[in-house]
């Protein structure tokens, strides 16, 4: 066993985001739980940080005052796990420069551990530290540190199911959690979502896409669903709300039958059901969620499918998503890529989700709708690979089919060819104006109410540092001039604009009154006309700015007879003004 004094590790969390792991937040992924879960075994004391928290930190405390922090250590470790393309509203992961500054400040003679599949795609690409304790972990980095920690000898180690499942219970205490900031508190909780790992691996790791790193994973190992229930009401034990279940490939296969044997495992619907039903009995749980679905899967095994389905809709919060990863409509790019389902598997499972998953439940949203995932320059593509590809999304339109998303990237990594440019440009084009667009408006109708939207930014779309002060957090700021955006809580939410200020990290209703290219706008419900502001006012449909004016300038003469006078309701209120009142209005106002 190593010795320690005056323990003290700094970790890390350079946010995880995988194919089957999310960790950027609101979300906190597992990897990062499990390192911690390995420290609070050995009874190591440390400290939690996030990649912007860090960030923050170097902007205050500069190089120097970084590196004098980092000669305190007794050890260091990180997970960077980022190997899927994205723009990031919340927190960005850690880049590769980011790393190579941290490790240049980390002094030579403490153990850093660094983890992740990031880790293993930058020493693809010929990064490779040479520095003394260092050591960059191409297995399990919590068993490798576990190693360290037992032996003193740094060696590439995979857990055990026993290790597995104590790192994930220990994790779920640990301070990952407690000391994460989206966690928020009793009186003002936060969108912190708990990413759990169900299992590893994929049912495809014989001939996986080639794209993927799932197949490598190896043949999928399950957690029971007691295991991964006992972990979840320890982190509701800490006050988490929102639960993600990850690390699947493929919700369906969740100990599926025929995994080694099968090219198509057949589904069990009693593991899933055991375990999704096992989750919602805690009733301090309120958003579960979901992801990834096989298309194949499904459409060779309809029956068991069909049974998973209603499960899913019965217990998963309403904005659930599955992810289906076609990639491409072309067969010869299916064949060159192994790729895991063609587009008749995709339209059967998509009928089969639309046909129980297209009811709206409370929070105003779709219980449940597949998402659909492209990649260009995949081998074997040409220019007709798109034509094909936009043919298949009009004949899932012309049969009003319903997709919550539709995800095109372009393929990461090397072994695969140019793409064609101008086509590649035009079928986003085209699929953005002519199918995304008529879907938002489908799937976010005029006049619809959505439930508890967090509110995360001023201004623009990310969240920057600034928005944590109180000038953007107190209640002052309500209706003052300026744009909020926000989400509902889940995956793959729909970004929410107002044309007011709204307090950050707070929530409310709101009625949708407009749409942009991929998102939406709308306006509070429930606002109290004794209050309201003209900038409030304005942004209801109807209304416009002079009305607002007009209505605002009512209220104050009325306030001017007498401090506690105001109108009984906000139909008085307009009445007086002489303006129209439409029934319309109503929803925007609690009287």
């Amino acid at each position: 066993m190593v010795e320690h004094q005056s323990p003290k590790w700094l970790v890390l969390d350079g946010y995880e985001d995988e194919p089957a792991a999310f960790g950027v937040p609101p979300y906190v992924g597992f990897h990062i739980r499990y390192l911690c879960g390995v420290l609070e075994q050995h009874k190591i004391e440390y400290e939690y940080m996030t990649i912007d928290q860090w960030r923050e930190l170097v902007r205050e405390k500069g190089q120097s005052g970084i590196e004098e922090m980092m000669a305190s250590l007794d050890g260091f470790a990180c997970i960077a796990g980022a190997v899927v393309p994205g723009k990031y509203l919340r927190g960005t992961p850690i880049s590769i420069r980011e790393m190579k500054e941290l490790v240049r400040a980390l002094p030579v003679e403490i153990p850093a551990i660094l983890g992740g599949w990031a880790i293993r795609g930058w020493r693809q690409q010929g990064w490779n530290p040479l520095r003394k304790n260092l050591f960059l972990a191409v297995q399990d980095t919590d068993a490798t540190l576990d190693n360290y920690l037992t032996s003193g000898a740094w060696k590439h180690v995979r857990r055990d199911s026993n290790q597995w499942t104590k790192w994930a219970h220990l994790g779920a205490e640990s301070k990952a959690v407690k000391s994460h900031p989206d966690l928020g508190n009793e009186g003002n909780p936060g969108p912190l979502t708990y990413e759990v790992e169900v299992y590893q691996g994929c049912v495809r790791y014989k001939r996986g896409c080639k794209f993927c790193i799932e197949p490598k994973k190896g043949v999928p190992i399950w957690r029971s669903p007691e295991d991964i229930i006992e972990e979840v009401r320890l982190a509701h034990d800490l006050g988490v709300k929102h639960v993600r279940l990850g690390g699947m490939t493929d919700t369906y296969t969740y100990m599926a039958e025929g995994v080694k044997e099968l090219e198509y495992p057949v589904p069990d619907p009693e593991p899933i059901a055991k375990l999704l039903h096992g989750l919602r009995n805690d009733e301090r749980l309120e958003i579960l969620h979901t992801d990834n679905g096989n298309p194949s899967i499904i459409a060779e095994n309809l029956e068991p499918s069909e049974e998973i389905t209603k499960t899913l809709v019965e217990t998963l919060s309403d904005g659930a998503v599955l992810s289906f990863g076609l990639e491409s409509a072309d067969t010869a790019v299916h064949e060159a890529n192994w790729l895991n389902c063609d587009p008749y598997q995709l339209k059967t499972a998509i009928r089969l989700i639309n046909k129980y998953g297209a009811e709206r439940g409370s929070r105003g949203l779709p219980k449940l709708l597949p998402g659909l995932n492209f990649i260009a320059g995949l081998n074997g593509e040409t220019k007709q690979t798109y034509d094909k590809n936009f043919s298949l999304l009009q004949d899932l339109k012309s049969e009003n089919l319903l997709l919550r998303r539709i995800n095109i990237r372009q393929v990461e990594g090397e072994g695969f060819q140019e793409i064609p440019q101008q086509e590649f440009n035009d079928f986003k084009q085209n699929v953005r104006e002519q199918i995304d667009k008529p879907l938002l408006k489908q799937l976010f109708p005029l006049g619809q109410i959505l439930r508890s939207v967090h509110w995360e930014s001023h201004g623009g779309r990310t969240r920057l540092p600034a928005h944590l002060g109180t000038e953007h957090t107190d209640q002052d700021c309500h209706g003052k001039a300026g744009i909020t955006f926000g989400r509902q809580i889940g995956a793959y939410p729909i970004l929410i604009g107002t044309e007011y200020l709204i307090p950050l990290e707070s929530s409310s209703d709101i009625l949708v009154t407009g749409h942009g290219a991929r998102s939406i706008t709308g306006v509070e419900i429930g606002l109290n006309h004794d209050n309201i502001t003209e900038k409030q006012l304005s942004a209801i449909p109807g209304i416009g700015s002079k009305t607002a004016w007009k209505l605002i300038t009512q209220r104050a003469k009325l306030k001017r007879k007498g401090s506690d006078k105001s109108f009984d309701s906000a139909k008085q209120w307009f009445d007086t003004a002489g303006i129209d009142w439409q029934d319309d209005f109503q929803v925007y106002f609690t009287n």
